[in-house]
């Protein structure tokens, strides 16, 4: 178990108030941590868990990186985690190169972070040759190639 990076293992976070240009008085707000759900902490990485929702178990496909992925996933936490691999794993083959923001948002306050980048990282060189394809297209565009 690693502590929440949202809201630091408080389970809680609060937004700051604020006056609006019409005078409204907005208070601090403490809400339940969206990122844990109010756990305070995330659960250590059952890789296999992970894996078994980006690989696909029949089709074409079969045992290979799932070609399409269901929405957005919210609420499993090893779900929510296989669609950020799977959407960086595109994202650095080059199979999708648009910025995989939603990806990001997903996993948002979650510790492991790194480690899920780095499985991305394998999965896109085991499936695509690659794990740069996107780094030679954006890398262009910032001026850094």
């Amino acid at each position: 178990m690693r502590v929440c990076e949202r809201c630091k293992g408080e389970k809680e976070t609060t937004s700051k108030g604020f006056t609006s240009v019409d005078g409204t008085v907005y208070p601090d707000k403490t809400s339940q941590c969206y990122a844990c759900k109010g756990e305070g902490t995330f659960p250590e990485l059952d890789l296999l868990a992970i894996a078994a929702h980006f690989i696909a178990s029949r089709g074409k496909n079969k045992n290979k990186l799932r070609a399409a992925f269901p929405s957005p996933p919210r609420g499993d936490v090893n779900l929510t985690r296989a669609y950020y691999v799977w959407r960086l794993a595109r994202f650095h083959g080059g199979a999708d190169v648009t910025m995989p923001m939603t990806a990001d948002m997903l996993i948002s306050g979650d510790p492991f972070r790194k480690e899920l980048a780095s499985m991305a990282e394998v999965v896109a060189k085991a499936t695509f040759g690659t794990d740069k394809a996107a780094a030679f297209r954006w890398g262009r565009a910032f001026g850094m190639i």
